[in-house]
């Protein structure tokens, strides 16, 4: 199954994604920035920023997008 990027979100909304995801059967994986950069060895990029990557299902993006954009109307 492929996956992909469609956004960055901040590690405090970060649950409450993760909760809508999943409800909705959105097969998805968060990647931290940080723990790349420090693996690479190179920390200073991943380790200004609070923010996780999210990738969802190639099938379901669409759906992730019209979540995430429900998400963020409900909560301006």
């Amino acid at each position: 199954m492929r996956h992909v990027f469609i956004s960055n979100i901040n590690y405090f909304d970060l649950s409450r994604i993760e909760s809508l995801l999943n409800k909705n059967k959105i097969e998805f994986f968060i990647k931290s920035p940080y723990m790349s950069s420090v693996t690479a060895g190179w920390v200073t990029p991943g380790s200004s920023f609070n923010e996780k990557m999210l990738f969802v299902n190639e099938l379901k993006v669409n759906e992730a997008k019209k979540i995430l954009k429900k998400y963020i109307e409900d909560y301006k």
